[in-house]
């Protein structure tokens, strides 16, 4: 479930059903004039509606609750609804005024229970007052809104354990669970049409929600759901509707558009990343470049500088790397550098570029072997004079092909036997292809090879961690077999058994701080999940202190600060995130932190 999914849980407003008309969804959803604390409300009747509405034609029991407690986006929604029901009703005068003590028993409590989203001790607490006083009778309103909230329950539970036609038949009976104040049902029910393949269902669904909901954000929230359900083409006429459709004074409907241009930048950028030479046309290059000048990101550019790069295109390669190396300095845009400079046959500015990364980086170590190849780099330990220059095993991790590093391990291994170095290696192309499980026995294979072959088994050009490897070049082949085996078990979840080993493993002071900061990492996602909000900044502040925060932990210290009610430090947390380089979550943080702020206001 989303995180903005979880400040639905609880809401009590009763709107009406999402299978109604839109022009009926909008008025009972959006329809009632805005209100905001510290905002006198207007109740004059309305002209030529006569006096007041006899008491007892609408039961006014919720409203009076959501003004008592200040809830004002469900009191916006119930005054809607009642509207809906009867058009010439009007708020009462003494909404905000304190209410006489009435005979009979006093529902806040039941209310309370449902706003907490505790439906089944609201159920539970009725049943008991029932019990206690025999001729009180519930009002008609919480009995609705208990229905609602429990139907809503039972879509939210079987969509988390993806029992889709659950999902359906649920929405089926409680229609009113999936309507614009409950809109993660409504997006949960599009999610099972199109998980079942019945995409016009799906289609429907998200149609009506971006018709009908007349807030912009909910428009574009919604387009980035249904972008992973719908083609390009369904997601345009999408997009279109929810630009134009059922405007509402005050939204801005420019964000759907944009939305739709940040998912095609999106798609975009991993087109490139996957593009064959000449399959991208000039126009979507251009496009991709002029996004990324725009909004400086450095990883678009270094996956423009590999586009580049793989059609030998050196220059062009080598000014995009620069570029990304003049954003945000990285070992992944210096080895970029490295490997164009090489190309141009520039060698002595390829040595430059490696320079502040050389012996801290794997990755700008393995390029640099394309600049100066080491002799005998074959790889087999078995001796034999091999022509200086690239072997296949270090150009097939040049062009980080990991299937073809494996591929060659296995032929050498068959004609000439295994070796310590081989098998280390074979561990570290294992884990870049997510196989942890294998890559912690061949790094514990190699392990024990070291310790039967002699010193001058070893090749003169030392282990080829794959790119992505970070070992130290001073580190000794069995540091490097225990810092492999402890980024497999890393990434197999073994936290416990790792921070146990982690003080008497055989690795260097650099990766010994590595492997901690990864577990402290973890630690903190476990209190995140764990409520512990406290806890999970506290370890991310001992985190900063080894590392810089990469993003997905910033996104996590975002949300830490957001249930702890720091919204401002949220909100600024999640903007830095989202300036850099917007995505789902980022914008996600970002508008939910700012529509606590707006409505705490």
């Amino acid at each position: 479930m989303t995180r903005s999914a979880l400040l639905l849980l609880g809401a009590a407003a009763l709107a009406l059903p999402i299978a109604l008309p839109p022009a009926a969804w909008a008025q009972a959803n959006g329809g009632g004039r805005a209100l905001a604390p510290g905002v006198k409300v207007e109740v004059a009747p309305a002209p030529g509606s006569g006096s007041a509405p006899a008491a007892g034609k609408v039961d006014e029991t919720a409203l009076r609750y959501y003004a008592r407690i200040g809830d004002v986006e469900r009191l916006e929604a119930e005054i809607a609804r009642l509207r809906a029901l009867d058009p010439g009703w009007e708020p009462p005068k003494d909404l905000f005024a304190p209410q006489a003590t009435t005979p009979g028993v006093d529902e806040s409590p039941f209310w309370s229970l449902v706003s907490a989203g505790k439906v089944a001790e609201a159920r539970a607490a009725v049943a008991e007052q029932r019990r206690k006083t025999p001729s009180w009778q519930p009002s008609a309103k919480l009995l609705q809104e208990l229905d609602v909230a429990e139907g809503a329950g039972r879509i939210r539970q079987a969509s988390d354990t993806k029992r889709w036609q659950e999902v359906i038949d649920a929405a089926a009976a409680q229609p009113e669970a999936v309507a614009c104040n409950r809109l993660d049902n409504a997006w949960r029910l599009a999610e099972a049409y199109a998980e079942l393949k019945q995409a016009d269902r799906a289609f429907d669904t998200y149609k009506t929600i971006v018709t009908s909901c007349p807030k912009a954000k909910e428009r574009r929230d919604t387009i980035f759901k249904a972008s992973r359900y719908l083609s390009p083409e369904r997601l345009r006429e999408l997009t279109a509707l929810g630009a134009t459709s059922n405007p509402a004074t005050g939204e801005d409907y420019s964000t759907v558009r944009t939305a739709e241009a940040e998912l095609e930048t999106g798609r975009l950028l991993e087109r490139l990343g996957n593009a064959r030479p000449g399959t991208l046309s000039e126009s979507d290059r251009m496009r991709v470049e002029g996004i990324v000048r725009e909004k400086q990101d450095a990883d678009g550019a270094v996956a423009l500088g590999w586009y580049f790069q793989k059609q030998k295109k050196y220059a062009e390669a080598q000014s995009w790397f620069a570029q990304a190396n003049g954003w945000t300095p990285s070992d992944k845009a210096a080895e970029g550098l490295v490997l164009a400079y090489n190309g141009l046959g520039e060698k002595a500015r390829a040595r430059e570029a490696a320079a502040p990364w050389k012996g801290r980086s794997g990755r700008v170590d393995q390029a640099l072997k394309a600049v100066d190849p080491p002799r005998g780099a074959g790889g087999t330990g078995g001796g034999r004079a091999v022509p200086q220059g690239p072997s296949p095993l270090d150009q097939a991790l040049a062009r980080h092909d990991f299937a073809g590093c494996l591929s060659i391990i296995r032929s050498t291994i068959a004609s000439s036997g295994p070796t310590s170095a081989l098998m280390q290696q074979r561990g570290w192309c294992l884990l870049e292809l997510k196989r942890p499980s294998e890559a912690e026995a061949a790094f514990v294979e190699a392990q024990a090879l070291a310790a039967r072959e002699p010193a001058a088994k070893e090749p003169a050009g030392g282990s080829r961690k794959p790119p992505s490897a970070g070992v130290p070049a001073a580190a000794t082949r069995a540091q490097e077999n225990a810092y492999g085996q402890a980024i497999a078990r890393l990434t197999t979840g073994d936290v416990a058994g790792l921070t146990r080993d982690l003080p008497r493993a055989n690795l260097t002071p650099a990766q010994k701080a590595e492997i901690r900061a990864a577990l402290i990492a973890t630690e903190a996602n476990r209190a995140l999940e764990d409520k512990r909000y406290n806890d999970a900044l506290r370890l991310l502040d001992a985190r900063r202190e080894l590392e810089p925060e990469p993003r997905n932990l910033g996104i996590l210290r975002g949300w830490a600060l957001y249930n702890l009610m720091r919204y401002d430090e949220a909100y600024r947390q999640f903007k830095t995130i989202d300036d850099r380089l917007s995505t789902e979550e980022s914008r996600e943080g970002l508008s939910t932190a700012w529509k606590t702020i707006y409505h705490d206001w």
